[in-house]
């Protein structure tokens, strides 16, 4: 892969999450009785879900389709815990209706809009760096609303006796928005994206784990924003039972693919990788990430067609996990 140093950036931003929600019915109902009308009145009653974060806030309205139970699946094999969810995932039993904004897309967005000479300041010499500009990579939309429709389960370790907020879902998921970002400027686009999903999270005093695994497509109302498929690939692993040099432990990792609907070439390609240090005398493990984003001008057309060679992102972004 070539490498063009005018068009060369790095992300280095600190991140800093909290994440709040309100504990599911099936989570709260009384242990003693899950059958019958209990069951039902434990899976039947909505939920609203908070998740706040620098990067990602949502909140989620979470609706049982049906009376049936919500599935525990008790393992700590993560391969048998996708099959378990893949299994039978073809009829939707939950929707969760979803708002979601992206504090630093932006945040890039109305600072370059509204006070061009701060955005100014954060260029780095001549290089063609802009720190602003570079620390923003991760969304190409300021916000979005979305519904998904499929199975959720209740994960669990064996003999684990504490009490989490972990959960597994496959399904569909619709999402549309008005807006796309390019170069931190906000260009109308009425989109919409379909994708199938898998997604899930661990958390306990000692292991945090998450994964979603995705394959979808965009499709955009502005031609000069053209309609891509995508498959997108994370998991993020926290274990203070393991040491800082076990390679799939206390790391996370992330791929993702867009390519021309049209013709099927490759246009966008993000990897990235980090580390995690595990201080559970601290409370927290400071993350180093480190990769790189790749775009092609056969991303965009038209008017927005303003590059005449792939752009190479750096990524170098720490940050400090809780």
């Amino acid at each position: 892969m070539r490498s063009f140093p005018n068009h060369l950036h790095l992300i280095c931003a600190a991140a800093f999450c909290l994440y709040t929600s309100i504990a599911p019915a099936a989570e709260v109902a009384p242990k003693e009785d899950l059958s019958g009308k209990a069951a039902a009145e434990a899976v039947s009653k909505s939920e609203l879900v908070l998740e706040a974060s620098a990067k990602y806030t949502d909140i989620d309205y979470n609706v049982p389709l049906t009376d049936k139970p919500i599935p525990v699946i008790t393992s700590d094999n993560e391969s048998e815990i996708y099959s378990k969810l893949i299994q039978g995932s073809l009829i939707p039993r939950y929707m969760v209706l979803e708002a979601s904004v992206y504090p630093l897309a932006s945040l890039g967005t109305a600072v370059k809009s509204h006070s061009p000479s701060l955005y100014r300041q954060a260029e780095i010499g001549n290089t063609g760096i802009n720190l602003l500009e570079s620390a923003t990579p991760d969304f190409q939309e300021p916000w979005a609303v979305s519904a998904f429709f499929g199975n959720v389960a209740k994960l669990n370790r064996p003999k684990e006796q504490r009490e989490g907020n972990n959960y597994g879902y496959t399904g569909y998921l619709f999402s549309a928005g008005n807006k796309h970002i390019k170069d931190n400027v906000l260009i109308p686009d009425d989109w919409y994206e379909v994708e199938w999903k898998i997604k899930g999270q661990l958390d306990y005093p000692d292991e945090k784990l998450s994964w979603s695994f995705r394959v979808g497509a965009r499709y955009n109302t502005n031609k000069a924003v053209n309609d891509v498929t995508y498959v997108s690939l994370h998991r993020s692993n926290l274990d203070l039972r393991y040491s800082f040099l076990e390679w799939m432990e206390n790391a996370n990792y992330d791929m993702r693919m867009y390519f021309l609907q049209t013709g099927g070439e490759m246009v966008r390609l993000e990897l990235i990788a980090g580390k995690k240090v595990p201080m559970p005398q601290w409370g927290y493990a400071p993350t180093l990430d480190i990769g790189f984003v790749w775009t092609s001008p056969d991303e965009y057309s038209g008017p927005l067609r303003n590059l005449r060679t792939n752009v190479t992102t750096l990524v170098f972004r720490p940050s400090i996990e809780f």
